[in-house]
């Protein structure tokens, strides 16, 4: 799948913004010059994949509200026994988003697994 990169930079700057990062805290958080950076947000440079985790990290969200994947929260369905706690269901419930999200990402990146 082709990834529109402006589109890309767009929602990295939104979620930045968002969560009040400067462009220099976000270059610094990648390990990058802040006009590398900026050439990220206006989609002139291709977002790694290790510097959307790193980016996600920083800014305080998951890395597809940056890729712009569909939130897999809303699609997974799943069912479990619990002792009837609520943490517990509600740690595996956040581990589960975690794993699917990756998964999709990996997937759309044309990286299956073994």
């Amino acid at each position: 799948m082709d990834v529109d990169m402006k589109a890309l930079g767009r929602r990295v700057r939104e979620v930045r913004e968002a969560a009040g990062v400067s462009q220099g805290e976000a270059s610094a958080a990648i390990g990058v010059s802040q006009p590398t950076y900026s050439r990220i947000q206006v989609g002139d440079r291709p977002l790694k994949g290790d510097e959307l985790v790193q980016l996600a990290d920083r800014f305080g969200v998951r890395a597809a509200a940056i890729s712009g994947l569909a939130q897999v929260r809303d699609r997974a369905r799943f069912a479990a026994r619990t002792d009837g706690t609520a943490s517990p269901m509600a740690t595996m419930r956040e581990r589960l988003y975690a794993y699917l999200e990756l998964d999709a990402y990996l997937t759309d990146q044309g990286i299956e697994g073994a």
